[in-house]
């Protein structure tokens, strides 16, 4: 079965909040991610389809009763700037290169926006993003110190753009 793009809903936050708390140690809250949601945020998501999807045109009722959020990410739109927010892959199907298809999407959504100034921060530990991100044809740009809280106290967001 082919994995299935789509925008996310506020109907989705309690999928998502599942999958956010699994791959994250300090997920956001139900709070945030519903609040990712405004006029000025996009979102993408990555489906398995169940068995009774079509390819295209399927319904939001049965993607979430048939079939399972892979991963997502949020995203804001500021004149032609973005802010990558979060991108989250469900721990268990993680190292299967469904973030950097999540990235092409996102990055091909920015390209059809006419999004020209990209912006993330990512954890210094997290040097399997950075790897991804790097790949992406991001930079850094800076870093901010003790800025995420981490399991031993804080450590740097390093921020980075395209």
């Amino acid at each position: 079965m082919q994995p299935l793009f789509r925008p996310l809903s506020a109907d989705d936050l309690d999928t998502m909040l599942l999958v956010e708390q699994a791959a994250h140690g300090h997920p956001w809250s139900r709070s945030l991610l519903a609040d990712s949601f405004g006029e000025r945020y996009f979102t993408g998501s990555l489906w398995l389809s169940g068995q009774g999807f079509q390819d295209k045109g399927f319904s939001e009722q049965a993607s979430q009763e048939q079939g399972q959020l892979l991963g997502y990410f949020i995203a804001d739109r500021i004149l032609d700037e973005s802010t990558l927010m979060n991108i989250c892959v469900s721990p268990d199907k993680q190292g299967l290169g469904l973030g950097r298809q999540l990235m092409d999407h996102y990055l091909r959504l920015c390209k059809q926006q006419g999004l020209t100034q990209l912006w993330l921060e990512v954890r210094e530990s997290n040097t399997s993003a950075q790897a991804l991100y790097l790949s992406c044809g991001y930079i850094e740009s800076g870093r901010r110190r003790h800025y995420y809280q981490s399991a031993s106290g804080f450590e740097d967001a390093i921020l980075m753009k395209r």
